[in-house]
């Protein structure tokens, strides 16, 4: 298997224009943000393991894991710049699992508090899962800080559970419902160098799908293997835990999304490392099912709501989207190893799909606000309406929250942007990719030296970017330059002002071999035409429309910009005229799109609610902006889709 390493995030800085604005606002505002909400709502003192009956916010199964991904993201940022208070409140968080961690290295604060001597009793508990998101914290704050302190109480923590799982046998199921700790306990193994929470990884991942009796959540609660009944278990199917076939025998995508992508990432990097070809054979089926048939246009993963699932193929509800934050961040990271398996620009493509629509949708452009799930069209008079009939959590949302009952998206999208560099470079065998592209700088370790690569862009509102290379000595080396899958004609290359042969490319990249020197300059420039996306005819919610993109943005139409009903807009069979301008949105330049289309006549319809057809139309302006930029001004009409005229 491929020995392709990604640079770490240590070594990339956001520099300037659009990713380090991002940085910026969730080190002043996000980081706060949640911190805040998780401290009102009794999250970070439930880990000082003191609740008692009769006081309010009472802990949750799930809350360890909220707190772990603002404690993974406070480090990251802790590592681009020193804040005195947050890292106070970072340290005394690591205080209380210090102080509360059993002498066997257990930590789990709903559990000690209430059930100490239950753990590992019930699969639907997400015990796995917080002790997961907690290690990765413990990872990212050793390679931040240095300090060993957190890294070695995970440690302890991941050798009780190696003990119960592997050794004594002493649990009542064998693998976690919800996935995680699978992915978690590679990036131990990478940080310690142990080898056993590999090994452990791998037995999870081998595990999983081989017993029907571990099937909790395709029978009603209370009955076998339900029963007893469980304290979080959903009546689904088998594949809402992915446990419906052994891990090597998964070809189609299912099931809850967040726990499918975690899942298939750690399947990825299993397969990797044991070089299995039988496991990645499994995974370029399912990235491959998810991406091609089960996909939103802005990268959102999950289309059913019930169950927080994978949808069936090609059916895809814009107004009922689920298409949740996390899952978004978990594609990407899905994505980062699948190209460590087998380097190919799709890959990257799909991270850089996640970066600037689907994930990003998730956090308001203040920094304070959030989306769980992002729908891909809104009408809040018509939510408002049906609030008072359907439950609400299978409602689309149109306003942005503070907090959430399950809040795992916030400290998810939080952490996702403060360690963005990690998927900017990687290198393999004496190459470096070039990845994804914003004002930025970075240091490259390759063939024993190492070579600082910096980038100049206003990426992506422009696709003009200059790369200039620094290695230490002048080097024989390969550079790999991706040219992204919106924009494979067109592009166009150069080396110190000469231009190289853009068409000659491999799996999305044009290789650059030769010898460098310092202040080598690599000029890419990437056309970025407003174009007119359709779906497959088999996806009936766009049957008949299109969306806009421009470069790596998809687009949607807002009420609050547009004089007229957006759903009634059409537009036109030839290739309209479109336009863009710059403007600025809560302190963010962003380029808006301007074009034409045809609206019905004001007056023609009257109180009429059906007619005989004929064509009354007039013409209209509309204009669209980027997608995750939607409802961050006042509540109104979204859509992604517009009617197009057939022919």
């Amino acid at each position: 298997m491929g020995q392709n390493k990604f640079v770490p995030w240590t070594a990339i800085k956001l520099s300037g224009g659009f990713w380090k604005k991002w940085q910026e606002n969730i080190a002043e505002n996000t980081s706060r943000a949640i911190y805040d909400r998780f401290s009102e709502t009794g999250r970070i003192e439930a880990m000082k393991l003191e609740w008692k009956e009769g006081m309010p916010n009472r802990p949750h199964i799930y809350w360890d894991s909220d707190i772990a991904k603002w404690m993974e993201g406070s480090a990251y940022l802790l590592y681009l710049k020193d804040d005195q208070e947050l890292r106070k409140r970072l340290e005394s968080i690591i205080d209380y699992i210090e102080k509360g961690q059993t002498r066997d290295g257990y930590f789990n604060s709903a559990y000690l508090t209430f059930k100490p001597d239950k753990t590992f009793t019930d699969r639907t508990d997400h015990e796995l899962y917080t002790a997961g998101h907690l290690i990765e914290a413990a990872v990212a704050h050793y390679y931040s800080t240095g300090s060993e302190r957190f890294l070695k109480m995970m440690m302890k923590f991941a050798d009780y559970i190696e003990e119960r799982f592997c050794i004594k046998k002493n649990t009542a199921f064998k693998t976690p419902g919800h996935e995680e700790i699978e992915l978690a306990l590679v990036r131990l193994w990478e940080a310690t160098g142990e080898e056993r929470y590999l090994k452990l990884s791998k037995h999870f991942v081998d595990t999983r799908g081989t017993d029907k009796n571990e099937r909790v959540f395709s029978v009603k609660n209370g009955t076998f293997p339900a029963d007893p009944p469980l304290a979080n278990q959903l009546y689904y199917n088998d594949t809402y835990a992915q446990d419906d076939r052994p891990a090597r025998e998964m070809r189609k995508a299912g099931g809850h999304a967040v726990r499918a992508m975690y899942f298939y990432t750690a399947m990825a990097d299993i397969a990797r490392e044991y070089g299995d070809e039988a496991l990645a054979e499994a995974c370029v089926s399912l990235w491959d099912d998810s991406v091609n048939r089960k996909m939103y246009i802005t990268g959102g993963v999950s289309a059913e709501r019930y169950g927080e699932a994978i949808g069936t193929e090609y059916v895809l509800p814009n107004d009922y989207a689920y298409a949740e934050t996390c899952a978004s961040v978990a594609m990407a990271n899905f994505s980062q190893r699948m190209f460590r398996l087998k380097p190919d620009g799709k890959y990257m493509d799909m991270i850089e799909r996640q970066m600037y629509n689907g994930a990003l949708s998730g956090l308001s452009m203040d920094g304070k606000g959030f989306f769980y799930d992002n729908a891909l069209q809104c009408r809040p008079e018509v939510d408002d309406f049906f609030a008072g009939i359907h439950a609400l959590p299978l409602l689309p949302p149109y306003r942005r929250q503070e907090v959430f009952e399950c809040s795992c998206c916030p400290p998810n999208i939080y952490r996702f942007i403060a360690a963005l560099g990690q998927y900017f470079y990687s290198s393999e065998d004496g190459r470096v990719y070039i990845h994804q592209y914003g004002e930025s700088t970075a240091e490259v370790e390759v063939k024993g030296q190492k070579v600082h690569f910096r980038q100049q862009t206003d990426y992506p509102w422009d696709g003009k970017i200059t790369i200039t290379l620094e290695p230490e000595t002048e080097t024989e080396l390969s550079v790999a330059v991706r040219i992204p899958g919106w924009c494979r004609e067109g592009a166009e290359l150069k080396k110190n002002g000469v231009a190289m042969d853009a068409s000659n490319m491999r799996n999305g990249y044009i290789w650059l071999d030769g010898i460098w020197r310092p202040g080598d300059v690599i000029e890419l420039d990437l056309p970025m035409e407003i174009v007119k996306i359709e779906g497959n005819p088999k996806i009936a919610e766009t049957a008949g429309k299109t969306t806009i993109m421009r470069g790596p943005l998809v687009y949607c139409l807002e009420g609050t910009d547009n004089d007229f009903d957006i759903f009634d807009l059409t537009l036109g069979r030839m290739d309209e005229c479109f336009t863009y301008e710059e403007r600025r949105m809560q302190g963010y330049p962003i380029v808006v799109v301007k074009g034409k289309g045809m609206v019905h006549r004001d007056n023609s319809w009257g109180e009429t609610l059906y007619r005989p057809y004929k064509a009354d139309y007039k013409e209209a302006e509309f204009t669209a902006v980027p997608y995750f930029s939607w409802c961050n001004r006042e509540v109104g009409d979204m859509t992604v889709w517009i009617r197009h005229e057939g022919g």
